[in-house]
């Protein structure tokens, strides 16, 4: 059962990390996209929304930022290279390839605006409740360490001492746990609603698609966190040593 933490820790790990960076799969693990749903020269272009990053690409390439502190003005240089927003910050070298995609004045702008959209989003929408879930998990896991070392070796002058252990084990992988069920659940209805508001309202300007990778993890850690708080009571027997075998 203690290997259940991995995944936990993992799939919280990987779920906080989305768009954040360009490392391999980083910008695959996205909330929702969003693109123009208009014929324009961007419209292969798209924004992916992470909890703390956004990435800028077209469908094949994507550059990722965290968006800490960022708008639009800055951020769109940075994840489209290629397109001119009308200043020099896109050019970050002789092998810089920016301003080789033609697009006018008004398409850049709605880029930003596309842009500006996903901070807001990440503000207002997407609160990062499973960062502190996955703080709530790691408290547990250490309360449950001292709280099974207390059980071994009692010490009946401090009484309270065990409660205060036991307790916190308790409460602390339960609420883990429930705030795990309570991101996971507020990311695929919000992911949800957006995608079907752009879909169902005519004229949208924009198209949004949910990332439905995140979304698998978010609830497999749930479902993992589930099973650890479940075995926690068995975790905390003195005599439960689940990898040593007795000897006859």
């Amino acid at each position: 059962p203690y290997t259940l933490i991995i995944p936990v820790i993992l799939f919280e790990a990987l779920s906080l990390s989305g768009c954040v960076g360009n490392s391999p799969t980083i910008p695959s693990l996205y909330i929702v996209s969003i693109r123009s749903s208009q014929n324009t020269t961007i419209a292969s272009q798209q924004v992916r929304l992470g909890f703390f990053g956004i990435c800028g690409g077209d469908g094949d390439d994507f550059q990722c930022r965290s968006s800490s502190g960022m708008t639009g003005d800055t951020l769109a240089p940075l994840l489209f290279p290629d397109i001119n927003f009308g200043n020099t910050a896109n050019s970050t070298g002789s092998n810089s390839k920016a301003n080789t995609t033609a697009t006018n004045a008004k398409d850049a702008a709605f880029l930003k605006d596309l842009i500006d959209a996903a901070i807001d989003l990440q503000g207002q929408v997407y609160v990062t409740i499973l960062a502190a879930a996955a703080f709530f998990f790691l408290l547990g896991v250490v309360f449950l360490l001292l709280h099974k070392r207390d059980v071994k070796n009692p010490n009946p002058d401090k009484p309270l001492r065990s409660k205060i252990l036991k307790r916190g084990t308790y409460g602390l992988l339960a609420l883990s746990t429930g705030l795990i069920f309570t991101a996971a659940l507020a990311t695929t209805e919000a992911a949800g609603v957006l995608k079907h508001s752009t879909q169902s309202i005519n004229n949208m300007p924009v198209f949004m698609k949910e990332g439905i990778t995140l979304q698998v993890l978010q609830w497999m850690s749930f479902g993992f966190s589930m099973l650890f708080t479940l075995a926690t009571p068995f975790l905390a027997k003195p005599g439960f040593a689940p990898f040593n075998k007795s000897v006859v």
